[in-house]
């Protein structure tokens, strides 16, 4: 048995598979690795062919996104869905009126500013002619006054002298008549 059981342990043992453990061997590799790879690349990086496979890249990646753009565009041309450009041909619309909105607003403040001052203007002066008026109601008033007062000493001065030539047409009379008969009986004496 015992020989048998020593097979046995040897066949088990070499039964059992061993993983090498990889990311363990990818890091040790990568570091061995890395200055030669990075001065490969830095060499070919730096090479005319580079550059020149660089620009037709570009140049192939920019024809191709302009026929993209071109088909794009006439796809929006066809359907009723607005596209980037008219979206932004209406922001800049929209824009535009609201810059004339604005400029409409200012003026429309300003402008009903200049009537608010105006009309202000106007009720100070029509009080202040308001008031002149009433100070020359007071005036005629009191020249209508005057004037009564003087028509009344008028009347009276007048009366006066109507009846101061009444008097004296009486009193001439009277002396012409009392002269006549004066001289009446002065003629019969």
């Amino acid at each position: 048995m015992s020989l048998e059981s020593k097979n046995d342990k040897k066949k088990e043992a070499t039964d059992e598979i061993i993983m090498p453990d990889f990311t363990e061997i990818w890091k040790e590799m990568y570091f061995k690795n890395e200055a030669a790879i990075a001065e490969a690349f830095k060499d070919f990086i730096s090479t005319q062919n580079f550059v020149g496979f660089l620009n037709k890249t570009l140049d192939q990646h920019l024809s191709y996104e302009k026929v993209i753009r071109q088909s794009i565009d006439k796809y929006m041309e066809m359907t009723p869905v607005p596209s980037k450009k008219d979206i932004s041909r209406v922001a800049e619309l929209v824009i535009s009126l609201e810059e004339k909105i604005d400029v409409l607003e200012y003026q429309f403040s300003n402008t009903m500013d200049s009537i608010t001052n105006s009309l202000i203007k106007m009720v100070d002066y029509q009080a202040g002619v308001k008031d002149e008026i009433a100070s020359l109601r007071d005036d005629l008033t009191k020249l209508e006054k005057k004037v009564d007062n003087l028509s009344k000493k008028i009347t009276a001065l007048d009366k006066e002298k109507a009846a101061a030539k009444k008097k004296t047409s009486k009193d001439a009379k009277t002396t012409k008549t009392t002269k006549a008969t004066k001289d009446g009986d002065k003629k019969e004496s």
